[in-house]
């Protein structure tokens, strides 16, 4: 007989981030913004709700978004946005 728990501890926290995408990338913009944030530690699942800024650059672009971010555990707004911003690249704007 398997054990289940429906004791779902995932927490969605909703943010604004610039994320640095080299140019000539797989993907698009939204893609390659979202898999580089969902690198992070701890962090399950990053869905870009939104775009608000682009900067191109010479060797990359610089995309500002709205995102959804999904945590495995409970966590505070400032711990997933440290856990972001410690990716190169990643910036909190919000």
């Amino acid at each position: 007989m398997a054990i289940t728990s429906d004791n779902d501890t995932r927490q969605t926290t909703t943010l604004v981030v610039t994320v640095r995408v080299p140019n000539g990338a797989d993907g698009d913009l939204t893609t390659n913004a979202e898999r580089r944030l969902s690198r992070a530690d701890g962090i399950l699942a990053v869905t870009v709700e939104g775009l608000q800024e682009l900067q191109p650059g010479l060797s990359a672009t610089e995309a500002t978004v709205r995102v959804t971010v999904e945590t495995a555990d409970a966590r505070t707004t400032q711990s997933v946005e440290d856990a972001l911003a410690g990716q190169t690249g990643v910036e909190v704007t919000d």
